[in-house]
């Protein structure tokens, strides 16, 4: 049997959220559930007894709350539930604090555990998915590449909070952390499919990458980078950083001999500095090309509905159990009063079946070059079949 199942709450008390995930999970057991929520409702999952209806966790803070097919929960205290029951699959969890610097060996022992869990230490998972605070995602992905290779789709959000000051927060079944990694591993008895992209497209502005350290950006074409990026706005940017940058970010081209078209990798900028330098929220690399991006307020509205028809395309007779959808919190926050839309298109395009949205501060997905990437402003949807669909 395959079944998924959401549930949610809005109480402030550790008692009262369990009172109403129980209610609406009817005492069914599981082997996988995804929790997201508002930061202070996760930071009660320590007193809620989550182990007891899924065998494995992973989850984490999201931007201002989350969304599922039964509504758009936008407040403080509000969480949400993604369950899998899948009899005939496989679902490891596992996780690591990070010591130090030392990304790559919390991710490594985090995968470690995941795959040990599942029982399948082996073979290597259909899916994976990652959950980590903001800052680490480049050498987190590195690491699983490093570990299972190239063809292993990674999926995954940044913890967020609702101001970037740095509350968000990871679980994983059995403690609440700040820093941590936390991965899952998916052997689903269902077909998945997987989709990963942005709903911005380039302008005319260019540069070439001259000087940049990590997600630094120091130089664009020998000049300063804030001196270039404000020429290409038209405008200077003192403050309020990501609310005037969020709809013009900056894009790297993803390499395809096949695409016909460029497909960008975004960069949000976060911070000027005095020294015209930017800060970004993914890595740049230097000799590369950025162009300026820009949106519209009705693409980041559609994109979200655009992108779960497309990811539901590609299943047997495009039957779907449910999904996982990462949205950015940035975006979140420019358009967060129209959210309703959001939610109705994304109910319709999966006709009802149960989805989980969580608002991230950064988005991991498998790229059109078939390559795990992070970037900024970007939705990932992963989706699963039915147990009866013919493949």
């Amino acid at each position: 049997m395959f079944e998924i199942k959401t549930a949610h709450s809005k109480a402030s008390t550790a008692a009262e959220i369990w009172q109403d995930l129980q209610q609406q999970l009817a005492g069914q057991h599981f082997q996988f559930g995804l929790v997201m929520g508002h930061h202070s409702c996760i930071a009660q999952l320590a007193d809620v007894p989550l182990a007891s209806v899924a065998d494995q966790w992973l989850g984490g803070s999201s931007c201002l709350g989350v969304m599922t097919e039964q509504g758009v929960f936008l407040q403080q205290d509000s969480l949400a539930l993604f369950m899998i029951r899948d009899d005939d699959g496989h679902y490891g969890s596992g996780s690591a604090v990070i010591e130090g610097v030392n990304i790559a060996k919390a991710t490594r022992d985090a995968l470690t555990s995941a795959l040990q869990r599942a029982g399948r230490p082996f073979q290597v998972p259909e899916l994976v998915w990652c959950m980590q605070p903001p800052g680490t995602e480049e050498a987190v992905l590195k690491q699983i590449e490093q570990v299972l290779g190239k063809k292993v789709p990674v999926y995954g959000g940044s913890s967020a909070d609702d101001d970037v000051s740095g509350q968000w927060l990871q679980y994983d079944g059995r403690a609440i952390h700040q820093q941590a990694v936390v991965i899952a591993v998916f052997y689903p008895s269902v077909a998945i499919s997987h989709f990963f992209h942005s709903g911005y497209i380039p302008t005319e502005h260019k540069g070439i990458v001259t000087k940049s350290q990590g997600r630094l950006l120091q130089e664009i074409d020998h000049q300063p980078a804030v001196e270039v990026y404000s020429r290409w706005l038209n405008r200077k940017i003192t403050s309020n950083y990501m609310q005037q940058t969020t709809l013009h970010p900056l894009g790297s081209v993803i390499e395809h001999s096949q695409l016909d078209v460029p497909l960008y990798m975004l960069s949000l900028p976060t911070n000027f500095h005095p020294d015209g330098s930017i800060e970004l929220f993914a890595e740049v690399e230097q000799g590369k090309q950025l162009c300026l991006m820009t949106s519209e307020v009705s693409r980041l509205l559609s994109r979200t509905g655009t992108m779960c028809e497309c990811t539901r395309s590609v299943l047997p007779a495009q039957r779907v159990s449910g999904g996982i959808i990462v949205f950015c919190g940035a975006c979140l926050l420019s358009i967060k009063d129209q959210m309703e839309f959001v939610h109705n298109n994304v109910k319709q395009a999966l006709g009802g079946a149960p989805f989980l949205i969580a608002f991230t501060f950064g988005e991991q997905g498998y790229a059109v070059d078939q390559t795990n990437r992070h970037g900024n402003l970007m939705y990932a949807t992963v989706l699963f079949g039915e147990a009866d669909a013919q493949y």
